[in-house]
């Protein structure tokens, strides 16, 4: 009796985080963002940033949520990785946004009802675990998004204090222009962690979108081009990805995902001999990678290197590739590796 009455008061504390503690149905949680106005800020940016508070709380919430589900405990994934993993199972809808002033500034509150989709979550978690890729990205946004938030909150109270005589000179255009390059920087930010998350979720129109927001908010992106380029490649649109890899390169010649983007897209054109020069630019530059060994080993299975391509699944399975280990292990391949020359 003792252990429903534990059981039960569980279940009612849950509730009063989750509308829905079902694991199978969508869960919902709320949680809402504000933003005090200075004099920098137009009320389009003070939203902007009170939505990305708001969707950072209720990332925590479904992250502490995500924790508690006994099928994410078995796959024993990190903090990191349940992070990333909330990042991609959640969607936002803004319910109320609310002015108002906060002694001599305006300040706004806006309240998000965030939907976390778990219907699918054993294939999300097993994208995560799989590909370190996915919670690297999401560190690395996040990290930016910090600093940037810090240069933010600098430039907010010098301006402050200029304003206020205590500076040398008050607010010029310069600093204006520069606290809009770190709002667009942070949206652009915003909409590539949506747009990686798309990709890890296979939903490549949703991802080709995102990624085409952040470009438009900052052509420097390279990481946008990137995802662009790789959300075109699974819609086929093999001419497109072509170019916007090339402009990854450009701006970020030494990244070793670039080249294997760009490797996959010409597989996926049959340009076997250069796809094969692009891997093993990216292994050079990463040789850590087992997805590189998995690519490598599908592009020598397709030069009719077979001996080679299996040499390289069997070094992907053992970096933990569970792609590479379920078709050797379909293929009995292990056995078959016989020494060729490159």
């Amino acid at each position: 009796m003792k252990g429903l009455l534990k059981a039960g008061l569980s279940l009612l504390l849950m509730s009063g985080l989750f509308a829905v503690p079902a694991y199978a149905e969508p869960t919902v949680v709320t949680s809402e963002g504000k933003y005090v106005m200075g004099d920098l800020d137009s009320k389009k940016d003070a939203k902007a940033l009170a939505l990305m508070e708001a969707k950072r709380l209720a990332l925590e919430k479904t992250g502490t949520y995500l924790q508690s589900v006994s099928e994410v405990k078995d796959f024993q994934l990190t903090k990191d990785q349940v992070s990333s993993l909330a990042a991609g199972i959640m969607s936002v809808e803004v319910l109320k946004e609310d002015w108002r002033m906060s002694g001599e500034n305006m300040m706004v509150t806006i309240l998000i009802r965030a939907t976390v989709d778990t219907s699918h979550l054993k294939d999300h978690m097993a994208s995560i675990r799989d590909d370190e890729r996915n919670v690297e990205d999401y560190k690395n946004i996040q990290n930016q998004l910090a600093t940037l938030q810090k240069e933010l909150s600098e430039l907010k109270t010098q301006n402050a204090a200029q304003a206020s005589g205590k500076g040398k000179e008050p607010a010029k255009q310069e600093a204006r222009e520069k606290h809009e390059g770190i709002i667009k920087k942070m949206s652009a930010l915003e909409s590539l962690e949506k747009g990686n998350a798309a990709l890890a979720a296979g939903s490549w129109s949703d991802a080709l979108s995102a990624f085409t927001q952040a470009i438009a908010l900052d052509p420097q992106a390279g990481d946008a081009y990137t995802g662009q380029a790789a959300a075109l490649q699974h819609m086929g649109k093999l001419n497109e990805a072509l170019d916007s890899i090339h402009i990854a390169l450009k701006l970020r010649p030494g990244l070793a995902r670039n080249h294997a983007v760009k490797a996959a897209i010409l597989k996926d054109r049959e340009d076997y001999d250069q796809a094969l020069a692009s891997i093993n630019k990216a292994i050079d530059l990463n040789p850590e990678r087992p997805r590189f060994f998995l690519l490598r080993g599908e592009i020598y299975g397709k030069l009719q290197r077979p001996n080679l391509a299996i040499r390289d699944l069997i070094r992907a399975c053992k970096m933990g590739n569970k792609i590479a280990c379920e078709r050797l292990k379909k293929q009995n391949l292990k056995k078959r590796v016989r020494p060729e020359s490159n």
